[in-house]
């Protein structure tokens, strides 16, 4: 049996948040839901400084230099990602150790 290294990959997804308020809110508004979802990761400040961190490395970093900017904890961390992969805002793509974290997901 190999062994799994910690990773991006081997972390559950967070439960999913009762979102539907926003989503009331944003077909009222005409809104699309990734400025929803952009609106509240900068609500956040663990999130916000992520989506700082990404901005700030022109829109992709490698996952350890993003997480060493952002400060956080390994959890933390993950957490975070999981959030904003969920939302849509970033995608985590390349092998196991080398990957790269990119704003928004690649047409």
């Amino acid at each position: 049996m190999s062994e799994r290294l910690p990773g991006t990959s081997n972390v559950p997804p967070p439960p999913r948040r009762d979102d539907s308020s926003v989503h009331d809110l944003s077909r009222a508004t005409g809104e699309d839901g990734g400025g929803s979802a952009f609106r509240r990761a900068l609500g956040s400040p663990r999130t916000h400084e992520t989506v700082r961190a990404l901005v700030d490395g022109g829109g992709q970093l490698r996952i350890a230099e993003l997480q060493e900017r952002t400060g956080l904890s390994f959890l933390q961390f993950t957490a975070v990602l999981a959030e904003l992969t969920e939302d849509g805002l970033v995608t985590v793509k390349g092998p196991p150790g080398d990957e790269v974290v990119h704003l928004y997901r690649e047409a």
